[in-house]
């Protein structure tokens, strides 16, 4: 006759292991802030491509271009602010999100490190401070949206 553990240790067991192996997967180490060297590539990166628009401290020019400081993209989802730089904003924003006169045009044409850089660039300066963007992620947005 085999042993077997009494049911209440087995359901004790359960009730405490299962919800902190859960906790312990899901849980991810807190993202390092973006280097100087990022934050200085990005920097390039914005004032090559973005600044006569969107201008130089980023706040952009009242109902032509919008701000990008404290601008709740720039601060959200990476997933969609990769997505709006790949595609520009029509393809990806909400139709009734504010309109400016001038389109962003999609930047698919910069390298995965460059959009990694800017973007890295952009949430550090104008919005808050908010993590970085790796060149993996943007490496998946890219290939899950052919851009």
């Amino acid at each position: 006759m085999a042993h077997h553990a009494p049911r209440p240790i087995m359901k004790l067991l359960f009730l405490c292991v299962a919800p902190a192996l859960l906790l312990l997967g899901c849980s991810q180490a807190p993202e390092a802030p973006a280097s100087p060297q990022t934050l200085e590539a990005g920097h390039q990166v914005y004032t090559a491509n973005c600044a006569a628009c969107h201008q130089a401290d980023g706040v952009g020019v009242a109902n032509m271009q919008p701000a990008l400081v404290d601008n709740a993209v720039v601060a959200g989802d990476p997933e969609m602010l990769i997505r709006v730089v790949l595609q520009g904003p029509a393809a990806v924003l909400p139709e009734d999100r504010p309109h400016y006169t001038n389109m962003m045009p999609p930047f698919s044409r910069l390298t995965d490190q460059q959009i990694s850089d800017l973007l890295s660039y952009l949430r550090h300066d104008f919005g808050h401070q908010a993590s970085p963007v790796g060149v993996e992620q943007v490496q998946t947005v890219r290939a899950q949206f052919g851009s």
